[in-house]
């Protein structure tokens, strides 16, 4: 496999130098005290994500996903753009984006409440997605005060990813909460990390994200039909 994406990646190397210039032009006018008129900063603002664009698009072809994407939509953070990839069979969306630490892909996953059907092959998607360093898993939101002193054996700072996602499926179901809201799921790339192995991570973990999401949003589909 890993010679597939090297050569994957590779027939687009040519481009890889402008990518770079473009992404370190834009990180530079973060600090920059010189101020850019409107046209300046807007033309590397497009530039920018034109170049997150490409990324994405090497990571949706490397997928290989049954699937189409839209990328034609971006918003602006704080630090940097950030380009909406948007699934149109499973509706899934993941964010690539450049921030002041690097660039990051985050996603979150829909139809948690598929969790429960979920084999061993899902469980470790979510491992292999946890072997990138830059891996993050991020709680978007948390339980009220009564249900924590309720449980309050489950609400110690637990940081394992499994057990998060877990107590957020088994709680929800018991406090009859009718969203399960799973968390984000991220991979940074920090701004020192070698060009090429962030492309080729990006790629494998966009697979991997995608593929996790796919297989709870296909027992819904299942079940719909």
């Amino acid at each position: 496999m890993y010679n597939r994406l090297d050569k994957f990646i590779n027939d687009s190397s040519n481009e890889f130098d402008d990518w770079i210039k473009i992404l370190n032009k834009y990180r530079a006018s973060l600090f920059t005290e010189r101020k850019q008129n409107t046209e300046e900063s807007t033309d590397l603002l497009y530039e920018t994500v034109g170049v997150l664009a490409k990324i994405a698009d090497l990571a949706i072809r490397f997928s290989n996903c049954k699937d189409d994407f839209d990328t034609s939509k971006m918003y602006l953070n704080l630090y940097g753009p950030c380009l909406i990839i948007k699934s149109n069979k499973t509706n899934q969306t993941l964010y690539l984006a450049t921030d002041l630490e690097g660039i990051y892909l985050e996603t979150s996953f829909l139809h948690a409440e598929n969790i429960k059907n979920m084999g061993d092959d899902f469980w470790l998607e979510l491992f292999e997605l946890k072997k990138f360093s830059g891996f993050e898993y991020v709680e978007n939101s948390y339980f009220p005060n009564d249900v924590q002193r309720k449980y309050p054996e489950l609400f110690h700072s637990y940081k394992n990813t499994l057990f998060l996602m877990f107590r957020k499926f088994f709680l929800s179901h018991a406090e009859n909460y009718e969203n399960i809201d799973l968390g984000n799921f991220k991979v940074l790339w920090k701004t020192n990390t070698d060009f090429f192995k962030m492309l080729e991570e990006t790629c494998l973990a966009f697979r991997i994200m995608y593929r996790m999401n796919y297989k709870l949003w296909k027992i819904s589909d299942l079940k719909n039909k």
